[in-house]
């Protein structure tokens, strides 16, 4: 069971199973996993725009949602992360303060995150092992 993580502090309410996706990344063919890794890179750019464009907050320098991102790394073997983040400091108090009303990341990860698992099952699913 994987578990998503925002500023080091554990999220609650999202937690997606993907013991088979994890297990099957390891034998992976690797043009398998370059499309793995394209396919999660294409849902990255699709959620950093779902953030910019459905942030609830009100622009005043455009700081805040010029530097909304969404990146993709390979920290292990088995693991693909998409991070959603801020680039500016008082992204924090846009997360968490007045009651989360702000908040942009955890929403967009609570309607996207099954999507993407979903999606990569379904990518895994079309591939012939060798």
């Amino acid at each position: 069971m994987s578990e998503i993580y925002l500023w080091n502090t554990k999220m609650t309410g999202l937690k997606i199973d993907d013991s088979k996706l994890q297990a099957g990344l390891q034998q992976l063919h690797p043009k398998t996993q370059a499309a793995l890794l394209m396919y999660a890179a294409t849902k990255a750019k699709d959620m950093e725009f779902k953030m910019k464009h459905n942030r609830p907050w009100t622009d005043r320098t455009g700081m805040a949602k010029q530097n909304l991102r969404a990146q993709v790394s390979r920290p292990s073997a088995t693991v693909v992360r998409i991070t959603l983040s801020h680039g500016v400091s008082y992204g924090v108090y846009l997360e968490l303060s007045h009651s989360k009303k702000y908040a942009v990341i955890k929403p967009t990860l609570d309607a996207e995150a099954p999507k993407v698992i979903k999606g990569a099952q379904g990518l895994l699913n079309k591939v012939k092992v060798v």
